[in-house]
């Protein structure tokens, strides 16, 4: 038996092992490109305040962790592929999964964008005074998600991001 498992390994290596090592070689590629372009992009965000500097550096985690499902995507695909498995039903069930997860998600998505939104525009920022509706008090966190606001009575109001719609920020002038 492990005769016959080390002929197919040597069969496998033989018959793929540049294929394999194109991809394995594109997967790193892929990576260190994608750190690099988000790790430039932060640096050059204009440093007005340590805020700035941390929207920046919040939103490329987040390009990043999105670019990299996307690149083992597409790896798991390539060697599926490279094996003879046709990945063409495998695609087309992904797009029918994706547009029922997309219905089904929709108000988690709206939030996910209204965040990234607030975070890329600065609407407001931790700390800042701010009207949103008709909750007003001091953002004490925001997260892709939602904003959490501290009200003057000490209580804490927490909004939707996807709920956002009028934002008077008292804190910038």
């Amino acid at each position: 038996m492990e005769l016959i498992q080390n002929f197919l390994t040597i069969d496998i290596v033989a018959s793929y092992g540049k294929d394999i090592l194109f991809i394995v070689l594109l997967l790193i590629f892929g990576k260190l490109l994608l750190r690099k372009l988000v790790r430039r992009l932060v640096e050059t965000t204009e440093d007005d305040g340590n805020i700035v500097h941390q929207r920046a550096e919040t939103l490329g985690k987040v390009v990043v962790s999105i670019g990299n499902a996307v690149i083992y995507s597409i790896v798991l695909l390539m060697i599926l592929d490279l094996f003879g498995i046709d990945i063409r039903p495998i695609l087309a069930g992904a797009g029918v999964i994706g547009l029922a997860i997309g219905f089904g998600a929709q108000s988690l998505v709206k939030e996910f964008v209204a965040g990234l939104f607030i975070l890329m525009e600065g609407q407001y920022g931790v700390g800042d005074k701010v009207k949103i509706g008709s909750a007003e008090g001091e953002v004490i966190m925001i997260t892709m998600r939602s904003t959490v606001l501290k009200n003057p009575k000490g209580g804490k109001i927490y909004l939707s991001n996807g709920s956002v719609n009028n934002v008077i920020n008292y804190s910038q002038k």
